[in-house]
């Protein structure tokens, strides 16, 4: 089983996730967040194929379409999160943190 914490930045509502592939294909989801929209997301996502989701492209993958559905904010980290689990779930890539890490920083004018 794979378990992920997924920090979403400014909003703080933070995501957790568990996800468990037994046949190496269906990988079964408990998705927590303290987002209402991402609880919604999370009532009708409880597997997915991994086979038939991580191959698509981003914008066709079920994740995407619920993200969609659910209004989640754009740039939300939550659903390529939900995507990194199951993939590692699925054993189709290593479990290793990612990170975006962004600051303001002011031009040198000199």
């Amino acid at each position: 089983m794979i378990h992920a914490e997924i920090e979403p930045g400014i909003c703080n509502l933070r995501t957790t996730v568990e996800a468990d592939c037994p046949d190496g294909m269906t990988v079964q989801l408990r998705i927590e967040s303290a987002c209402p929209r991402i609880r919604a997301l999370a009532a009708e996502l409880a597997e997915l194929n991994a086979f038939q989701e991580l191959f698509k492209p981003l914008r066709q993958t079920l994740i995407a379409e619920l993200a969609a559905k659910c209004q989640l904010h754009t740039t939300c980290l939550a659903p390529v999160g939900i995507l990194k689990a199951a993939e590692a779930a699925a054993n189709l890539a290593l479990p290793a943190d990612g990170h975006i890490k962004l600051a303001r920083v002011e031009p040198d004018h000199s």
